[in-house]
C-alpha cells in the first residue's frame, strides 16, 4: 500500500496477482500488520496463521484445555483493542478458575470491541460492535453512529487514566 497524500488517493497492489487499484479517500486510518510474536508463531499453541488457537467464546485453546489466551497474540476474529480486552478478561478468568476445579466454564466473549475514531479536533466515533458487527454501546444514550464531543473527552481524558491507572494494574 502507497499512500499519496498529496492526491488524496491510495494505491493497492494485490500480492497474488500484482493487479493495481488507486482509490481516492477524504480520511485515511491506517493500521500496521499485526501478528504474533515469532516464539508464539512456532510453537505448538499457534493455529495455521500463527495465532494462539482459541475457542472464540470461552479464550480456551481448542487441542490444549489448560491453556487460554487473548488479546494480540490470540486467534479471536475481533479487533485488538483495550476495550477488546478488557472484555475478554472477565471471561478468560472465569473460565479458567472453573478449569482448576475441573468444572466446565460457562463465562462467554461475544466480541466485542470499540475503535475510538477522531473525526476533527473536539470530535470522535466510537464504534462499539461484537462478533456479529451488532451495534454495542456502552452508553446507550448517546448515538455513537453520530461525532460526540463527550466521546472525545473520554477518549482525550478517561481512556488513558483508566488504561494507565486501572486496567495495567489489574483493577479496571
Amino acid at each position: 500500500m502507497e499512500l499519496r497524500p498529496e492526491r488524496r488517493e491510495a494505491r493497492f497492489v494485490h500480492t497474488e496477482t500484482q493487479e493495481e487499484r488507486v482509490v481516492a479517500y477524504d480520511m485515511a486510518h491506517v493500521t500496521p500488520p499485526q501478528g504474533a510474536p515469532d516464539v508464539v508463531k512456532k510453537s505448538a499453541l499457534a493455529d495455521a496463521a500463527g495465532w494462539v488457537e482459541v475457542n472464540k467464546h470461552s479464550t480456551q485453546h481448542v487441542r490444549f484445555p489448560n491453556m487460554f489466551a487473548l488479546g494480540d497474540a490470540s486467534s479471536l476474529p475481533t479487533s485488538r483493542t483495550g476495550a477488546a480486552i478488557r472484555s475478554q478478561a472477565p471471561v478468560l478468568v472465569a473460565n479458567l478458575l472453573a478449569a482448576l476445579d475441573s468444572k466446565s466454564g460457562g463465562a462467554h466473549y461475544d466480541g466485542y470491541a470499540a475503535c475510538p475514531i477522531p473525526t476533527g479536533y473536539g470530535k470522535l466515533l466510537l464504534c462499539e460492535f461484537d462478533y456479529d458487527l451488532k451495534p454495542s454501546p456502552t452508553f446507550p444514550l448517546l448515538d455513537g453512529t453520530k461525532e460526540q464531543r463527550p466521546y472525545y473527552w473520554l477518549k482525550r481524558y478517561g481512556l488513558p487514566a483508566l488504561y494507565w491507572n486501572g486496567m495495567l494494574r489489574g483493577i479496571a
